[in-house]
């Protein structure tokens, strides 16, 4: 018999989510403390520092407030999934505003990566709409999961170490509808070099 998991708090929450994703939440949803911000933003950048490492050279800064959103987001909607709200989505899970550069996008995916798994606590098509069109929004965090991106694109391919780790994700994941866009198909066909059919085998380079 599982014990259940005690409610988290968000640094909490978001060290789960990027260890094991057996995350739990606070009922109510409610302002973060000033504390609580800071002790999550501490999680993230640590993640941020560890992730890194595995990420080509002259990866994107981190971005706080980017980090923060997302994880605030993923811990929404959890709850959200628990708790339903007749309140609008768009009031509890608010877009990101600012303006899309490399090191929001890598910043914010510490935890959008986890959509896919976030995508399994929803129990309402409301609450599962939303999330897929936030993965839209944010392509580079979605590899996998069949949306056509809404999100644009430049920052990503504006930025040599961004594009390189897109391209392992459409390769590990063999979304063929990411090589639709032509600088995407020719970053995973370099990518892939002399071992396309072990990496992908069948892939076609005519998609």
């Amino acid at each position: 018999m599982a014990v259940p998991l005690l409610p988290m708090n968000l640094a909490l929450f978001v060290t789960a989510l990027t260890q094991d994703r057996k995350v739990s939440v606070i009922p109510g949803i409610t302002p973060f403390s000033p504390v609580a911000l800071q002790d999550a933003s501490l999680v993230l950048y640590n993640f941020y520092r560890d992730d890194i490492q595995e990420m080509p050279p002259s990866s994107p800064a981190f971005q706080e407030d980017a980090a923060l959103w997302a994880a605030t987001l993923a811990y929404r909607i959890v709850q959200l999934a628990e708790e339903p709200s007749l309140l609008p989505l768009t009031t509890l899970l608010p877009s990101y505003t600012q303006p899309i550069t490399p090191a929001v996008i890598y910043s914010a995916d510490l935890c959008l990566r986890y959509l896919p798994d976030l995508l399994l606590y929803t129990k309402t098509d409301h609450l599962r709409n939303y999330v897929l069109q936030t993965a839209a929004q944010w392509p580079f965090s979605s590899t996998g999961m069949q949306v056509s991106p809404t999100g644009s694109l430049e920052p990503v391919l504006q930025d040599a170490a961004l594009l390189q780790a897109y391209a392992d994700r459409v390769i590990v994941t063999r979304d063929t509808s990411r090589c639709q866009h032509p600088e995407i198909k020719n970053a995973v066909i370099k990518a892939m070099g002399n071992y396309q059919e072990i990496l992908w085998p069948g892939f076609n380079p005519n998609i």
